[in-house]
């Protein structure tokens, strides 16, 4: 007895039956069909309530036993414009049906699947020639919403390395700090770019945070709009996508609800209707940046939405912060979680030296700058108190990301209207 392929197009029954010979399924009906793309984004919604098409879809009639299967099998639906090998993909979608999880097994799938198509001198597992040339796929994404959304902890988590800093103060984050996503098997990578939170210009520091904005999104090939799911939408939000809009009218906005964790399910289900309702949003993606539920949907769709293309920077980089600059930073999120509401957003902090010693143990000189000397006292604190505390938060921080000892020697300076100085913003890097 052998299994029935009477239903699978005649230029993959090799690999369908090749695949079930590998896996031990003697008997049974499968049947593959190719779709487009209207058609596989609408059996994602409605089987998988996933609001995007993807390359391949497995629909097993019942449980399956891998060694022994049943009759009917089930269907595979494989859409060839989002694949980049249809014979492949019928590989994978039998083995999902025979019982095989890639997302759970360690590993055991993805290796059948290459044994499977070596086997078979199929591409993608023919290793007597040379392997086609990757296309590559890269792209500018713009992260823009409300102060205090997650924008900071969205990248740093898309990333997988501390690129932002994080801190549930508003106005975190001044420059538009650019962290790099790079997946080199899959053949992309997204420069993530986590702007400062939209907002009216006061001084010289908005207003230049302000620009940097509208230019960043204007060359962006995705913006993101980062609403905070537990406050739900509001005028702010309405006010960044007509916003997002004007900057770059072309460019497709994703809306992304951050913090679902901390959301009932009623209270998501009528956030994530008002998210679809705001104008220029295309598509709507329910996240936690905190616990990771839902970034790897979210990432996968931008990846897919990136220009082919030349990696913009090395596959190992996770960011183009200059090192004095992401160090400096390091230290502000630390003033920013230990001060809270005593000292003002207004505070900055400049990395002055830098000395890697022989003995491995790296010293760090800087300078925290408050604005007037009533804030110098309470950073400093009661017998010098609160400088320890940052500087003992700050250090361990530094030590994590550079991988050696640290000695890390504070100075409080006050700088009256530093955020009014042009010239010191330059030498900051705020432009």
């Amino acid at each position: 007895m052998s299994p029935d392929l009477s239903d699978v197009p005649e230029s993959l029954t090799e690999a369908v039956a090749a695949t079930l010979r590998t896996v031990g399924v003697e008997d049974g009906h499968i049947a593959v069909v190719l779709v487009d793309e209207v058609r596989i984004h609408e059996l994602n919604r409605l089987q998988r309530g996933i609001d995007r098409p993807t390359d391949v879809l497995a629909f097993p009639v019942d449980g399956i036993d891998p060694v022994a299967g049943p009759r009917e099998l089930g269907d595979v639906a494989i859409c060839p414009e989002h694949c980049t090998d249809v014979t492949e993909a019928a590989v994978h979608g039998t083995l999902h049906l025979c019982g095989f999880d890639h997302q759970s097994d360690n590993g055991e799938m993805l290796a059948l699947q290459e044994g499977i198509l070596r086997d078979i001198g199929l591409p993608g597992g023919d290793d007597s020639g040379p392997a086609p040339e990757l296309v590559t796929r890269a792209g500018f994404v713009g992260l823009a919403g409300r102060p205090n959304v997650g924008k900071s902890t969205l990248v740093n988590a898309m990333v997988g390395a501390r690129v932002a800093i994080v801190s549930d103060r508003p106005q975190t984050t001044r420059r538009a700090a650019r962290g790099v996503a790079t997946d080199s098997e899959a053949g992309w990578q997204l420069v993530l770019i986590d702007l400062p939170g939209v907002q009216r210009p006061r001084d010289v520091l908005t207003k230049r945070m302000q620009k940097r904005v509208e230019q960043e999104l204007a060359g962006a090939d995705v913006a993101l709009l980062v609403i905070n799911g537990e406050e739900g939408v509001g005028p702010g939000d309405r006010f960044i996508s007509k916003a997002l809009l004007g900057a770059n009218a072309q460019v497709p906005v994703i809306c992304v609800v951050n913090k679902m964790d901390r959301i009932k399910r009623g209270a998501a289900a009528r956030v994530l209707t008002d998210a679809a309702a705001l104008q220029g949003v295309t598509e709507v993606f329910p996240v936690s940046a905190k616990t990771g539920d839902g970034l790897e949907e979210l990432v996968q769709r931008l990846a897919g939405l990136m220009p082919e293309g030349h990696y913009m920077y090395p596959p190992e980089d996770r960011t183009d912060q200059p090192s004095n600059v992401l160090l400096a930073e390091l230290i502000r999120e630390q003033v920013l979680n230990r001060t809270r509401d005593e000292v003002p957003h207004s505070v900055e902090v400049s990395v002055t030296e830098v000395e890697q010693r022989e003995d491995g143990l790296t010293t760090i000189r800087a300078e925290i700058w408050p604005e007037t000397e009533s804030q110098k006292g309470i950073l400093i604190g009661r017998g010098g108190i609160k400088i320890q505390e940052i500087g003992t938060g700050a250090r361990r921080r530094l030590e994590e990301e550079l991988g050696t000892k640290v000695h890390l020697d504070l100075q409080v300076k006050v700088r009256r209207h530093w955020r009014r100085d042009g010239a010191l913003l330059d030498r900051l890097g705020i432009e």
